[in-house]
């Protein structure tokens, strides 16, 4: 055989394994947004007053290929999520501020925090070190939540990046299944 002969001869034998172990392919390329928009709609339709509107508009985003206004919203919705959580604590505010004293106050914008609103003034990094020294969450958790917070400063501000669909199904799902649905929130 010569070489030429050889590669058809493999090529054929390529074919007959294929024909012979013929698996169903799906389009992954619509399958996983699907699954993300379905996660999305199904946090939305169980989610709280307080930020349900958050994810509705997410999904409005997303629906119009919008990437960067999805990002935004999931982000805030999360972000409001956690504020609820501290809320709903019985101590909530009280060690939230143990740690931000403990850990910001010989910083110049050191505030003190005793309501859900003085939250609103500590910048996202501060706020994600606060909670884990608290307990809210852990250091994965946290980790997750500074990549997450690149991802939506990168569309929230005009860096000229351009969010593609499937990094919005990963940010989208990785905030849904991780803390919107409390899988990483260590606070009850």
């Amino acid at each position: 055989m010569t070489a030429s002969e050889d590669w058809v001869y493999n090529l054929e034998r390529l074919r007959e394994f294929q024909e012979a172990y013929r698996l169903p392919v799906s389009d992954i390329a619509r399958q996983a947004p699907a699954q993300a928009l379905h996660s999305l709609r199904e946090s939305a339709a169980n989610a709280p007053g307080n930020y349900r509107q958050y994810l509705e508009e997410a999904i409005d985003c997303y629906e119009a290929s919008a990437y960067r206004g999805a990002v935004l919203m999931v982000w805030a919705a999360t972000i409001e999520h956690i504020y609820s959580v501290i809320e709903g604590h019985q101590s909530g505010f009280k060690l939230i501020e143990v740690e931000n004293f403990k850990r910001f106050e010989k910083s110049n914008g050191y505030r003190k925090i005793s309501k859900k609103n003085d939250l609103l003034y500590v910048n996202d990094k501060n706020f994600f070190l606060i909670c884990e020294d608290a307990g809210v969450f852990n250091k994965n958790a946290r980790s997750i939540l500074d990549d997450a917070l690149n991802t939506r400063n990168r569309c929230g501000h005009p860096t000229g990046y351009a969010v593609g669909r499937e990094e919005v199904v990963i940010f989208i799902e990785r905030l849904i299944n991780n803390f919107i649905s409390g899988a990483m929130i260590d606070w009850d």
